[in-house]
């Protein structure tokens, strides 16, 4: 990539792993996060080209002007060894790397490169929900289960969903880029059991019953959703949850537990939980 351009906003140090997740398509030599001293305020800065550049502002805000290029040398990109996932799961974005795990057959080697959507395996939110995801699927021992996956992002649970042995997937996202990216993404793995869904949770009417349920999403989303994904969820079905501070679990969990969920597990990575839920 040319880098022309300069894109800067900024924001406060409890979202930087989120930040992180979500600009990694722009290349780890590409993102300069500068923190300020005595300060919870971060300034981002993704060196790139004029049409990313403006995409960033449209999507996230903040601000883009010329850079010069000369002036700048970023650090040699260093190919990145996979993430390996309890149940056997190799996350990878690199796609040599991938093609040597596949053709060695070794674990469930998924190709996940670095987009705009959320959801590489980097962030402790996404590799909670996988790790519970395996645990759960480890648990239909005849592989005929339903997986819904409520804030997809790069359908990255989805994708484990299937290479777990789930007959029927769902993925629904708010944010029409996410659908494109996990289509991408399903090509470029041959895993295309999934239906992809653009729609906003808090309107959409969830169609049928699922036996596992994901919602990696906000925790204000969470709460005002509750009803329907509980309502949505088969009797004995689990729901994942993450996209939460550590701090809010709490409250998560006893919003979901006046619905008649009852917490299976939870895992705190850092400032960040996940929770396995189950219905009775």
């Amino acid at each position: 990539m040319f880098i022309t351009h300069l894109w800067t906003r900024l924001t406060s140090k409890i979202h930087e792993d989120a930040w992180v997740e979500r600009l990694r398509f722009a290349g780890p030599e590409n993102l300069v996060i500068k923190a300020f001293p005595a300060s919870r305020t971060l300034r981002l800065q993704v060196y790139t080209n004029q049409e990313t550049s403006r995409k960033l502002k449209k999507l996230f805000g903040g601000s883009v002007r010329p850079f010069n290029m000369a002036s700048w040398k970023p650090p040699e990109i260093k190919r990145r060894k996979p993430i390996v996932i309890a149940g056997g799961l190799r996350l990878h974005n690199d796609r040599e790397l991938f093609l040597e795990d596949h053709k060695k057959k070794k674990g469930y080697p998924l190709l996940i490169p670095a987009e705009m959507a959320f959801g590489t395996g980097e962030h402790a939110t996404t590799r909670g929900c996988l790790r519970i995801l395996s645990e759960i699927a480890s648990q239909f021992p005849q592989k005929n289960w339903s997986f819904l996956d409520l804030g997809m992002g790069s359908g990255i649970l989805a994708f484990a969903a299937e290479l777990f042995g789930a007959k029927k997937i769902l993925g629904v996202d708010f944010d029409l880029r996410c659908v494109k990216v996990a289509r991408a993404n399903a090509k470029a793995n041959e895993l295309l059991k999934s239906q992809w869904l653009h729609a906003d949770i808090l309107k959409w009417k969830i169609p049928g019953t699922w036996n596992v349920i994901a919602a990696n999403i906000y925790s204000s989303v969470l709460t005002a959703a509750a009803p329907k994904i509980v309502k949505a969820l088969k009797p004995q079905g689990s729901l994942i949850l993450s996209g939460i501070f550590a701090q809010e679990i709490p409250q998560i969990e006893n919003c979901f537990a006046e619905l008649g969920l009852k917490k299976n597990r939870e895992i705190i990575q850092g400032k960040w939980g996940a929770l396995w839920l189950k219905k009775s």
